[in-house]
């Protein structure tokens, strides 16, 4: 089979479409699903028992891993803790002393809010109350679950905080994503 010119340029121009389309279309999911700081996260993950897609959901949902992120809440860092939320875990895990400023070091937040989600996970023993309790406070939950306009036998069936049924929408559907990306890496 003779290829002319013409047909190889053609060839040429198709496969550079190609490559281009793919290049774009993996840096729109990198810029949509950033995978940052994964020494640091692992290290947490492991330390915790977490799944790994699990706290790359939460991060990306709360700060798209921007270390400097504060809420209008007040939240702090890359994994979002509110200053009291911290210095109140911070006692539970025997640090020396705690500063809010603490919150915008990358390990530290990381490792406060890893061991802030196991504590939920342990406590309420389902994830998807975990999340809420993470969102919204544990407090909250607890008066949904009380309530059986928002729950059944222990588990919530409508969440009155539209902003916390986003939230668990949101990190359900990252997890899923990061799940795959990340067994892709």
């Amino acid at each position: 089979m003779f290829y002319t010119n013409k047909k190889i340029i053609k060839l040429f121009k198709i496969i550079i479409f190609i490559l281009a389309i793919i290049f774009i279309f993996k840096s729109i999911i990198n810029y949509i699903f950033p995978i940052k700081y994964e020494s640091i996260l692992e290290k947490y993950i492991q330390k915790y028992d977490l799944e790994k897609e699990l706290v790359f959901a939460v991060i990306n949902t709360e700060s798209r891993f921007d270390k400097n992120a504060v809420s209008n809440k007040g939240a702090i860092g890359i994994m979002q803790i509110m200053p009291d939320t911290g210095q109140w875990l911070s006692e539970k895990m025997g640090f020396e002393e705690f500063k809010p400023s603490d919150l915008y070091n990358i390990e530290k937040n990381v490792d406060i809010g890893c061991f802030y989600l196991s504590y939920l996970i342990d406590k309420f023993k389902d994830e998807k109350l975990a999340l809420c309790a993470y969102n919204a406070g544990a407090t909250n939950v607890y008066r949904w679950l009380d309530n059986e306009e928002y729950s059944l036998n222990g588990n919530i069936h409508t969440i009155p905080f539209k902003e916390t049924e986003k939230y668990i929408k949101k990190i359900n559907f990252y997890k899923k994503v990061y799940k795959i990306l990340l067994k892709n890496k």
